[in-house]
């Protein structure tokens, strides 16, 4: 492998990472009472960034922060974490009861537009 090479693969390979461990969490099929998921985050972005439910599931979303001051925020469900700091968790529990796509997202001040959000959707399966 040439240096060329080799400083290409160093550059961008933690980008890549980055998106992957960003993900999607489909929790459309899951058959448990209540659909549990952890969300953290790195940096300015949370992980899952894209979160799928089916309408009318019971959600518990474990907001584990993985640095700073943040919160996780649903407000079509009025569903929010307390802001808490870094290592830090905390725990709530809502009813997907409308189909759609909605944002979730940091409601620290400035966090939202600087990138902190994803898509928390939920699909009506028997549509």
């Amino acid at each position: 492998m040439s240096i060329a090479v080799l400083v290409l693969v160093l550059l961008v390979a933690p980008f890549g990472f980055a998106e992957e461990d960003e993900g999607v969490i489909d929790a459309t099929e899951w058959t448990d009472e209540i659909i549990e998921i952890e969300v953290t985050n790195a940096g300015l972005r949370f992980m899952p960034a894209e979160i799928r439910v089916a309408l009318g599931s019971t959600v518990r979303i474990t907001y584990v922060n993985g640095g700073g001051r943040h919160d996780w925020v649903l407000d079509e469900f009025d569903a929010a974490t307390a802001v808490i700091s870094a290592r830090q968790s905390d725990t709530i529990e809502f009813v997907a009861d409308e189909a759609g796509e909605f944002e979730f997202y940091c409601g620290v001040p400035g966090h939202r537009a600087a990138g902190m959000y994803g898509a928390f959707i939920v699909v009506d399966v028997d549509a």
